[in-house]
């Protein structure tokens, strides 16, 4: 890599870095469950016990592609908002999990729905409450002043508040701080 390239990475605050590779996780993830819906699409029986079999797992799988890739536009924006989407993703890969395991219809389906959601699905679903509750976590330390977390100063009575104000007597002009 070249001096001035990773001069530049070194300019990037870490928490920018980071969430940029959240971002790229989440954006790759998402398009890696567009090809396994179109798999999906493509192999899954027309009609199951339930009609429109195929129509239902195409477009569950097709919101958690949306709510993956809206994970990974806030992540990249380094929008707080990203818990939200964060916080879909996991609950839908947490339905996904049950709902392909207790569908399944032979023991060799449910022992690979249930290996795939011990593997993939719900480590995925945890890795995004995780990425939501740093991300609030954080945001809650930036809105509340170092002041405000510890003990509150006094607070001055009506007579000293208004003794540190000038009186409409006096003939000093008031001075405002110099403009930043």
């Amino acid at each position: 890599m070249p001096a001035a390239a990773s001069a530049g990475a070194r300019d990037i605050p870490l928490g920018v870095r980071r969430a940029r590779r959240l971002a790229w996780v989440y954006l790759i993830v998402a398009a890696g469950l567009i090809v396994w819906t179109v798999f999906l699409a493509l192999s899954l029986p027309k009609e199951n016990l339930e009609h429109h079999y195929r129509l239902t797992w195409t477009g569950f799988d097709l919101i958690l592609v949306l709510a993956i890739y809206l994970t990974a536009h806030r992540a990249f924006r380094l929008d707080a908002r990203v818990i939200y989407p964060a916080t879909v993703v996991a609950t839908l890969l947490v339905a996904d999990a049950w709902f392909d395991i207790t569908t399944s219809t032979s023991a060799a389906d449910a022992t690979q729905a249930l290996i795939l959601a011990l593997v993939v699905e719900l480590p995925a679903a945890a890795f995004s409450l995780y990425v939501a509750h740093r991300v609030g976590r954080r945001v809650r330390e930036l809105a509340r002043p170092a002041h405000v977390a510890g003990s509150h100063p006094p607070v001055p009575d009506r007579a000293e508040a208004h003794s540190a104000l000038p009186s409409e007597s006096s003939s000093a002009p008031v001075e405002l701080p110099p403009e930043k």
